[in-house]
């Protein structure tokens, strides 16, 4: 009979025909793919790599364990022995892949290395920090027939441009001032058809209702204005900030800078943040509901006159919701952020505009 050693270099196999007993065993690795899957099979995920070595299966030797009542065949012992022989006249570097049926401990630590080193580190991606795209966006509204549009701070201010869309064409828009403590953004561009927002100068009422509109969700839900209604929760924000109100109407990533219409039609707040179900579960313990806030009008006013926006405060009738949204829809719109995607990925380690970027990785 004839035995058959199966060796690979990686690539190259290589057979030695010998005498061997009838029945055994016998397993050739071609290919690193054909060890990997191998071993697989034999409960060791493994990632194959190249190896400056031979490999040997001992199991492919055919030399069998004496059987218990006697006879010709070579003892274990005999066959371990013959199975390092001829792995050792084939090369220094040559090792026993498998033996009586199990990977052998050398075997084991390869695989255990390999496990290891599939856990790679990935380098810093480099960005082409020239290109312009869409990073971000978020939502506001008019507030003259000039083309003046107000966001927050945390939607256009972090933008190389803002662009937004009539009737499917692109409007480029300039950035005519930004306040960071009170989060109020002013961009401006040419636009045909024009309808604004009126704004209740002295401020929201304690309890009144409220609509807030918006574009919530613009990569999961529709692309067309969104609007929720609530009350005037408090007439003060975070940590008695009197530069915000608290409102109960939902707000969502994507309605920043959206408005908060009263009943009149009137603008009472800048939708600006919600307070984070994530972060006071872990800090609190508990999960709050729909505690958001505003930029308030006063604020808002005060920041348009400072930069010679003239305002209106409009009619002082009521309005039911659906007459309503004939008025905010209008004057709502879609903003999209344009930057760098180095910068991109500079916010979004940063953390602080999660309400405002796109997912884009």
């Amino acid at each position: 009979m004839k035995k058959a050693i199966g060796i690979i270099i990686l690539g190259l196999l290589l057979v030695v025909n010998e005498t061997t007993s009838a029945g055994a065993q016998k397993v050739d690795f071609k290919t690193a793919e054909e060890f990997e899957q191998y071993a697989i099979s034999h409960g060791y995920p493994f990632t194959a790599r190249a190896q400056p070595r031979s490999w040997i299966n001992a199991d492919g030797l055919g030399v069998k364990k004496r059987p218990a009542s006697g006879g010709s065949r070579h003892s274990q012992q005999d066959a371990n022995g013959m199975a390092l022989n001829a792995c050792a006249a084939i090369s220094d570097d040559c090792f026993i892949s498998h033996m009586n049926g199990q990977l052998t401990h050398e075997a084991r630590k390869l695989l255990d290395e390999a496990k290891a080193e599939k856990v790679v580190e990935q380098p810093d991606k480099k960005y082409d920090d020239k290109k312009i795209i869409i990073i971000g966006s978020g939502s506001g509204f008019f507030v003259t027939d000039q083309g003046h549009i107000v966001s927050n701070e945390h939607v256009v201010g972090v933008c190389k441009k803002v662009k937004a869309y009539e009737a499917g064409k692109e409007i480029y828009l300039d950035i005519l001032a930004t306040d960071s403590v009170n989060d109020i953004g002013l961009v401006k561009g040419k636009f045909q058809n024009i309808k604004y927002l009126n704004i209740k100068t002295d401020g929201a009422e304690l309890g009144e209702d409220i609509v807030a509109f918006g574009y919530p969700l613009s990569q999961t839900l529709s692309d067309s204005v969104k609007l929720t209604k609530g009350i005037v929760s408090s007439l003060t924000g975070l940590g008695n900030n009197i530069s915000q109100i608290q409102i109960d109407a939902a707000i969502q990533p994507g309605n920043s800078g959206g408005p908060v219409l009263n009943m009149n039609g009137q603008v009472v707040g800048i939708a600006s943040a919600g307070l984070s179900k994530l972060y006071m579960a872990k800090e609190a313990n508990y999960i709050p509901e729909n505690v958001n806030f505003a930029v308030s009008s006063q604020t808002l006013t005060a920041f348009l006159k400072a930069h010679k926006i003239k305002i209106t405060s409009g009619p002082t009738r009521i309005y039911s919701t659906k007459e309503l949204a004939k008025i905010g829809e209008p004057a709502t719109i879609q903003l999209f952020c344009m930057n760098t995607m180095a910068e991109y990925a500079k916010l979004k380690k940063a953390d602080k505009h999660s309400d405002v970027l796109l997912d884009l990785q």
